[in-house]
Parts: C-alpha cells; structure tokens; sequence
C-alpha cells in the first residue's frame, strides 16, 4: 500500500477523533499545529514535572500541556527525517550564500518563532483568532499576508538576478 499525504492526513484525523471521543483529549480553543507554541508548551512541561512550584498559580501556556506532554515536534522532526529517507530525498547541502548559511538560518528561524509567539500563534490560530473578531489576530494576519507578498516579489527579483 502506498501512503499518500491524503491517507495519512485521513488516519491522524481518525485517530485524532478517537482520542477526543474516548479518552477525552480536548485542546484549547483555537489551537491549530503551531511548532513555536507547541515547543513553548513542551518546554513548559518538563519545567513544571523539573521544578513544580515554578508556577505559582497560574500556568504559562496550553492547559492541555499542564498533564501530558505535546510531542507535535518531535512528530514533526522525525516525520520529516523518515519521509525524507523513504523517498530518497534526505542529502546534506552546502550553504553558498550568506542568507542560506546555517547561523543566519536559525536566527531567522528564531525571529519567526519570536514574532508568532508575540502575536499569539501559528497562521492558523491567528485565522481562527481573526474570526472570532480578535483585533491583535487580524492585524498579524494582515501582516502575514503583507509578509508573503514581499516575500514573494524578494524571492521573484532574486532569481532575476541569478538567471
């Protein structure tokens, strides 16, 4: 059987409606698949099993991470690792310009996990956020609009340049 982005996106649906139905996993409200706030609640959960009175009172955070540990990135990672392999696409590359260097990478990476942080999440809260009339959530949306489209025009007038 070959596993198409479709079948496995129907099965963890499945499996994520079973999980809800009969073991009562219920996220918070607006809660998509946000890696910055998942890995703020990973974080936050081995602090609080290291060092449980660090929160006094109220818990920084999802609650549904305040029980049980949310492994979306390390699902990601390794999903990506094994899917990289399986189809014969995993291979080191050499960084040749300065935007594509492995230090600037993750600076950029930090921004952005900084900036979804400070605006309240991953594209998809923030559109759930939007509907529900939140003013904040609307403006980063705007601005995750504004930032693709500038995105785009850089990265069309780039190749350009190169070709």
């Amino acid at each position: 059987m070959r596993w198409t982005a479709a079948k496995v996106g129907f099965l963890v649906g499945l499996g994520a409606a079973i999980g809800q139905a009969f073991f009562k996993i219920i996220p918070p409200p607006a809660y998509g698949v946000c890696i910055a706030c998942h890995v703020r609640d990973l974080d936050n959960w081995i602090i609080l099993k290291i060092y449980p009175s660090f929160y006094s009172g109220k818990f920084i955070g999802g609650p549904v991470s305040a029980h049980f540990p949310l492994l979306t990135i390390v699902g990601v990672v390794i999903g990506a690792f094994l899917a990289a392999k399986v189809n014969k696409e995993f291979q080191w590359r050499t960084m040749r310009v300065w935007w594509q260097r492995p230090h600037v990478e993750f600076v950029w990476g930090m921004l952005v996990c900084i900036g979804a942080l400070m605006m309240g999440g991953c594209p998809i809260r923030t559109t759930l956020k939007a509907a529900y009339l939140d003013l904040t959530a609307m403006s980063g949306l705007f601005s995750i609009f504004l930032g693709v489209f500038l995105g785009c025009k850089v990265i069309k007038h780039l190749v350009k340049l190169g070709g």
